[in-house]
């Protein structure tokens, strides 16, 4: 579930990863940060094992889901792998000039040229996501586990699915939207003055905007924890912190984007690696020894995906549901 946007002015990309759990995992990899925090850190410098990847020439767009992956094509097609539900799997035939994709927890959602959406699949608790079909001019989508959010282009939003957490809940006032990410059963939006929005479950402070948070320019909802993006490549986290998925390592700079996946995070920098924090039972924090040149990350749950300027994508993490098993094309 994710979009990729340019910040032309300031070379940002964002990726709305929106991810998002069901069950909280144990374990992880530790740094000790200077100032005496503990919070995991893997980069792509560092010697960490390839769990799974693939070659591909024609990937242009990634999105990672709780069980399922998405990844959009230069056609405008869409390429499904992951989860072995036969709803989940089937892509709708004869879709194309798909312009953004969002992979949620067994639904996907497809944002085609003319602004209109596609659904398909079987959401967790929840069978309301497929009336965002029935909108028009959007501009991006997101996926959730029960729930799907558009953002249309007159910068408004609309929520579809989703009975716990109030998801449905979106602030009255909310306009002059950029940007959105879902979350498990939190929501975010960028408004175009550079602050953030959040509404949903709150149990564990994922909604708790810090103070002051200004010069946003891309934000990511994860399981219970929020990542925001600054306009000086900084990386702003808060909620959920179990596994040290808000520890944003104290060294972590010149970052161009950011993904959230169940309990952990990833932000790419603007030299093309990746740097990854939080639970990492799963591997989902093992970032490849050699991994370069990435263009755009997105974050599920337990695993997580990066897509190089070359078209390829490499994955790495939990792979139970044949998730990192990316398909060769």
């Amino acid at each position: 579930m994710s979009v990729i946007l340019r910040k032309s002015t300031k070379k940002f990309f964002f990726i709305s990863c929106i991810l998002l759990s069901l069950l909280l995992f144990t374990g992880g990899c530790v740094f000790q940060s200077s100032s005496g925090n503990n919070s995991t850190l893997q980069s792509s410098t560092q010697n960490s094992p390839i769990t799974a990847s693939a070659n591909t020439s024609k990937f242009v767009a990634i999105s990672a889901g709780l069980f399922h992956s998405l990844a959009l094509k230069d056609n405008g097609t869409v390429v499904l792998w992951g989860e072995d539900s036969r709803t989940v799997r089937e892509i709708p035939k004869n879709l194309t000039d798909v312009v953004s994709i969002a992979a949620g927890n067994k639904f996907s959602l497809a944002l085609k040229r003319d602004g209109t959406v596609v659904f398909w699949g079987n959401p967790w608790n929840s069978h309301n996501v497929s009336a965002l079909t029935n909108i028009s001019n959007v501009l991006a989508v997101s996926a959730g586990v029960g729930h799907g959010m558009v953002l249309r282009k007159d910068g408004t939003v609309v929520v579809k699915g989703g009975i716990q957490g109030g998801v449905l809940d979106i602030p009255s006032d909310l306009t002059n939207v950029t940007n959105i990410s879902a979350g498990y059963t939190h929501d975010l939006a960028l408004k175009n003055d550079g602050t953030v929005v959040a509404w949903g479950a709150n149990g564990n402070g994922q909604t708790n905007i810090p103070v002051n948070l200004t010069n946003v320019v891309a934000i990511a909802a994860g399981g219970w924890h929020s990542l925001a993006l600054k306009d000086d490549g900084s990386v702003v986290a808060w909620g959920d912190n179990k596994k040290g998925q808000t520890n944003v390592p104290v060294n972590l700079t010149n970052v161009v984007a950011i993904a959230a996946g169940g309990v952990h995070s990833l932000a790419l920098r603007s030299d093309g690696t990746v740097i990854a924090w939080g639970d990492n039972q799963l591997g989902q924090c093992n970032v490849p020894v050699h991994l370069r040149d990435v263009k755009a990350i997105s974050a599920g749950q337990g695993f997580s995906l990066a897509l190089k300027n070359d078209g390829k994508i490499v994955c790495w993490g939990a792979n139970y549901n044949s998730q990192c098993d990316v398909p060769d094309n």
